[in-house]
């Protein structure tokens, strides 16, 4: 065994990243992180007694994609590990997501990793705890990611860099997290093992590739072992966000009141309590608040922080809209921060790594804007798609029949929705996905698909709009956006249902 293998199994101990008898989802691309981190989990397969399986994604975009699958299939066949291949077209997934290629292939990775550990949880009958998802991250990958977290004025979470072990439903593990690039590749060389490489990675049209390229080699011309005290301090910050962590929560549990649940709650902090925290804590709670309130936090940043802490801080009873549906009043010593929409309850679907939760609850929403708001309300209902196919084989094809029929009542895929569900008058930039003759989606703007209906300038303003941030999912009365159309693939879909005020 090699220095690299006993550093790798000395580290996959200490941070508790794989247990005897586990069964691992590895990742493996063909690289020569990814090479490497399967040769050692082999060799960890002795030892624990573990499982492995391989999955490699075919991203569609260069020509020798096929070849790198068929380099991992030849060496699954050789190590004696079984290799699913997943071939998807990520240029195309891109666009109809409305995200870079870097972040779609992301998506696909994982959404193809989880698939796996769930198809090999319900073959081995494993808990979920005894699946995880194996990675080949390594100390440079780290060092990437903090420059690029600081870039873009990431906070200390941010700067804590990639983790060695993340919990989930099927956690991650990257058991090559302590070793650099040349490290590696040394030891597949002295293995007399190949590895592909991927041509993508040479070019700078990619933000990681140009700080790959261009600033982590200036930095050790600056000061040799960047890249190995970078990942040092990333560590330091992840010691200390663990402690602000802690504090933070203690202080939230002090300082802060939670009332209701689901999309209907409202947090209430104590001025008086609040006044007494460091700055640092205070800008923490009240993210958290903020997090309580909006279902995750996310586009809620430094500058809604401020506005929270700017309202705390001056005399006087007054309110403030902190961003679309959430407003903060302050009143009788205390800041309340609350949502004025009410939401349908979507899962993780922005991260590939989060976990999905809630199916069959029922939620009943009105307008967003409640000074000037639209008529009626909205009831959205969630299912599992295989249960109400086997309560009707025909339901596809019903809901194909009846898309024209029913106006008032759609079926929506759960997946194909990054973020809260609203009804709300239309907005300036509102628009549609649209299917294209070619295939794929682009976007039509709903000033445009109104005009095109000749719908009268009198009456647009009065159509309820079902959207999720500027994307009309559902114009009522009208149609819904094609890219969220419930498929054969679907595996959990909304129905929202339009009810008029009596």
């Amino acid at each position: 065994m090699s220095d690299l293998f006993e550093k790798a199994a000395s580290y996959t101990e200490a941070k508790n990243l794989i247990g005897k008898g586990d069964c691992l989802i590895a990742g493996i691309s063909g690289g020569a992180d990814s090479v490497c981190l399967l040769f050692l989990l082999c060799g960890l397969r002795e030892r624990l007694g573990i499982e492995i399986r391989v999955v490699h994604v075919n991203h569609g975009i260069r020509r020798e994609a096929d070849e790198d699958a068929r380099f991992v299939e030849k060496l699954c066949e050789r190590l004696g590990v079984s290799c699913r291949v997943v071939k998807k077209v990520v240029p195309a997934l891109a666009e109809m997501w409305g995200m870079s290629e870097e972040e779609a292939g992301r998506r696909v990775r994982y959404e193809a990793f989880y698939a796996e550990a769930e198809q090999a949880g319900k073959e081995k009958g494993l808990a979920d705890e005894r699946i995880k998802i194996a990675v080949a991250h390594n100390m440079n990958d780290n060092a990437e990611t903090v420059l690029f977290r600081m870039f873009r004025g990431s906070g200390i979470k941010g700067l804590a860099g990639i983790p060695a072990l993340r919990e989930g439903r099927y956690a991650i593990v990257r058991p090559l997290l302590f070793a650099g690039r040349e490290e590696i590749e040394e030891y597949l060389r002295n293995r007399n093992e190949g590895w592909v490489n991927d041509c993508t990675n040479e070019l700078d049209i990619y933000a990681r590739n140009r700080i790959r390229h261009n600033i982590l080699p200036e930095a050790e011309r600056v000061a040799s072992g960047a890249v190995k005290h970078i990942n040092e301090v990333a560590g330091m910050m992840a010691e200390t966000e663990d402690l602000l962590s802690a504090l933070t929560g203690e202080c939230f549990d002090r300082c802060v009141e939670v009332a209701g649940k689901g999309n209907n709650i409202t947090v209430k902090i104590d001025i008086k309590e609040f006044s007494k925290l460091h700055i640092a804590l205070k800008k923490r709670v009240a993210h958290r608040c903020l997090k309580e309130v909006s279902g995750g936090g996310r586009d809620l940043g430094a500058l809604q922080v401020e506005q929270i802490l700017e309202l705390a801080e001056r005399e006087g009873n007054r309110s403030i809209d902190i961003a679309r549906g959430i407003a903060a009043v302050r009143e009788y010593g205390f800041v309340a921060i609350r949502t004025k929409m009410l939401a349908g309850e979507s899962g993780s679907n922005g991260d590939p790594e989060g976990q999905k939760q809630g199916i069959n609850n029922k939620t009943y929403g009105r307008s967003a804007d409640e000074d000037n708001p639209v008529k009626g309300r909205i009831k959205i209902e969630r299912y599992a798609l295989s249960e109400l196919v086997s309560k009707d084989k025909d339901f596809l094809r019903k809901l194909g029949d009846e898309a024209n029929v029913n106006k008032y009542t759609k079926w929506l895929d759960c997946d194909k929705i990054d973020g809260h569900i609203e009804m709300r008058k239309r907005c300036s930039g509102d628009y549609f996905m649209i299917s294209r003759p070619g295939g794929g989606f682009g976007k039509k703007s709903l000033k445009a698909y109104l005009i095109d209906c000749k719908v009268p300038a009198a009456a647009r303003d009065n159509i309820p709009v079902v959207a999720c941030k500027d994307k009309c999912l559902w114009l009522v009365g009208y149609r819904i956006s094609d890219d969220i159309k419930v498929t054969e693939e679907t595996k959990e879909v909304y129905k929202v249902t339009y009810e008029k005020e009596s």
